[in-house]
């Protein structure tokens, strides 16, 4: 005689772990968390990734490996997605991609520093690289 599948097996599994942790499908679902206070309501669709205690003003996005390290005036977080889908996410909030692995917001930009031919913005007190392709988005708006 045959026992069980192993798709029978894993559902049967799931199911008691479900259960043990309290979320069976016939658990209600938590209330939906709110935003901080001081979140526009109008936010960036990037910044609804992340948990509601870093969701704040979006300042810059750096791409690291499979992640992007979203920085806020809450802190920074990372999310699981392409830089390129990030940067696609960051309406209404006017900035531009400075380097193949940083965007920054023009709010957010504190300063640009040169050293020699390299130059870096200052975002929250971090350095930020602008490679060469890039210049151009910075010298229209006068910054270097």
């Amino acid at each position: 005689m045959w026992g069980p599948s192993i798709a029978a097996m894993r559902r049967l599994y799931v199911a008691a772990l479900l259960r043990q942790m309290n979320l069976s499908p016939a658990a209600q679902p938590e209330a939906p968390v709110e935003a901080p206070a001081d979140s526009p309501v109008d936010q960036p669709r990037v910044i609804d990734r992340l948990e509601p205690a870093l969701q704040g003003r979006l300042l810059s996005l750096t791409g690291r490996d499979h992640y992007v390290d979203v920085r806020t005036t809450a802190g920074t977080g990372s999310i699981l997605m392409r830089f390129s889908d990030a940067m696609a996410e960051v309406a209404p909030v006017e900035g531009a991609q400075i380097h193949r692995s940083h965007w920054v917001a023009w709010s957010a930009i504190e300063g640009v520093e040169r050293d020699g031919a390299k130059i870096s913005v200052v975002v929250a007190g971090q350095r930020l690289p602008v490679s060469r392709s890039f210049r151009g988005a910075l010298a229209e708006r006068g910054l270097i």
